[in-house]
């Protein structure tokens, strides 16, 4: 962390986006996060995983896990933070084989959902009334 975070005295997060110490650390999905609203994606995705509900039995993820854009769903899980620098290396290459990067969704079928959302509103609306 560093002191030019207005969160700095206060905050327990120990992966701070504001530290290059950051790319050693290991996080675990109970652990706190940035509250910085200017942050780096990892960031929001460490936000992400926390919200699924899992806890640090889950495994911890690090930095280039974090960095990758995959699913993020309930059931999410990390590495065994108590292997050997090889073994956390080799079970980090694993994760990112089985985490594959979300593949970019095209404007027509972005259209076709904004058009489904759009009709699943208008029913649920009429159901209210």
């Amino acid at each position: 962390m560093t002191d030019n975070c207005k969160y700095f005295d206060e905050c327990s997060a120990p992966m701070c986006p504001r530290d290059m110490g950051a790319a050693k650390t290991a996080w675990f999905a109970d652990e706190p996060v940035c509250r910085l609203h200017d942050v780096p994606e990892w960031v929001k995705r460490q936000r992400k995983i926390a919200r699924t509900g899992i806890d640090e039995k889950a495994g911890c993820f690090t930095l280039l896990m974090l960095e990758r854009d995959c699913m993020i769903k309930k059931g999410i899980t990390g590495i065994d933070p108590d292997g050997s620098d090889s073994e956390r290396e080799a079970a980090e290459k694993a994760w990112m084989e089985k985490h594959p990067v979300k593949k970019p969704i095209s404007e027509e079928t972005q259209a076709k959902y904004r058009v489904q959302a759009e009709h699943a509103r208008a029913v649920r609306c009429r159901k209210c009334v």
